[in-house]
């Protein structure tokens, strides 16, 4: 790695020096477990080359025989080193619904089912509107289960969290930087679309109802993949999720998109949400995307902050529920297309 630094200009040989110092001592990197994957020493290495990603411009030769998403991935892992300690809750304990995953493959997705609450003097709260909640590269967790819980109260619609992982969750980064490279849109794709064959939410087949994807991270990446490649019906909301930028792509959209991100998020550049919002506008896709101050990735961490009325996470949650709210309530269904 330090011979390519000496090799390809614009790279702060110094800079990969100090990050690597700084993230190297954090109790993440040093923390040792037998069934966690990568051993210390070659989780300092992933952290050495992915810091090295940071600083080198994708167009850089000395990458283009990886994938972008991997380069911008690294200012990703980056971030979520300096937040607060995730804390993980075994499946088991997190779930409770079994769904048949994609015909033929064996598996069975689990996933957190939250509904509306009672109403008074009986009755459920308008259950025809679905959610699907999709998690960050850490797994499933209870934090992605509060949220569905507060999205399913105040909206009054049904709102499902699969795990996209088959069973696996962590606070290791290492493994979660894994988790996110090692599991494919497609696959993904598919076990969406087994939730949503279990649901009754067949495109073409819902009737009334509305669908709307939303994720978080590595989450808000594949919702928005998601939408475009096999649900274009469906409403999608991004929070600081890598955003599809290619307005052939976007043309696909029968439905709007809301993008939620903080402008210190060293994952996403200004240039890069200015195109994405640009690129919605060519491609005719009604849109509501922000950038809040003074917050970088992840931003959103609990549903406590909204409660405590925590800024910006109280706008960026009104924003996201407004979106949905005036999505489930519009004429035009999902049989629009």
């Amino acid at each position: 790695i330090y011979s390519i630094i000496g090799t390809v200009p614009y790279i702060s040989t110094a800079e990969i020096i100090i990050n690597y110092r700084r993230f190297s001592l954090h109790p993440q990197i040093n923390k040792m477990s037998p069934a966690a994957g990568p051993s210390r020493l070659s989780s300092k290495l992933i952290l050495l080359l992915f810091i090295f990603c940071v600083h080198i411009p994708h167009e850089s030769w000395a990458f283009s025989f990886m994938n972008p998403s991997w380069t911008s991935s690294a200012a990703h892992i980056l971030e979520h080193l300096t937040s607060p300690p995730l804390q993980v809750t075994p499946l088991c304990d997190l779930t409770n619904t079994r769904i048949p995953g994609p015909k033929g493959s064996g598996v069975e997705i689990l996933a957190f089912t939250a509904t509306p609450p009672k109403r008074e003097g009986g009755g459920d709260g308008d259950g025809n509107n679905t959610i699907i909640l999709l998690h960050e590269f850490f797994g499933l967790s209870p934090s992605i289960v509060g949220k569905a819980d507060a999205l399913a109260e105040d909206l009054c619609c049904t709102v499902v969290a699969p795990d996209t992982f088959r069973g696996l969750v962590t606070d290791y980064i290492p493994k979660a930087i894994w988790l996110a490279v090692s599991t494919p849109q497609n696959r993904v794709n598919d076990d969406l679309d087994a939730v949503c064959s279990y649901l009754g939410l067949e495109q073409g087949r819902m009737g009334d109802a509305k669908l709307a994807v939303m994720g978080f991270c590595f989450g808000g990446g594949k919702a928005i993949r998601y939408t475009t490649q096999r649900r274009p019906d469906a409403a999608t909301v991004v929070f600081y999720g890598s955003p599809v930028t290619d307005v052939d792509e976007l043309e696909q959209l029968r439905a709007p998109v809301c993008g939620i991100f903080g402008d210190r998020d060293t994952q996403f550049s200004a240039s890069l949400l200015e195109k994405f919002q640009r690129s919605l506008d060519k491609a005719g896709v009604e849109n509501d995307v922000r950038v809040y101050e003074g917050v970088g990735h992840a931003f959103w961490t609990d549903v406590g902050q909204v409660r405590r009325g925590d800024q910006p996470q109280t706008d960026a949650y009104a924003q996201c529920t407004s979106f949905l709210r005036n999505f489930f309530s519009s004429s035009e269904g999902s049989e629009m297309l």
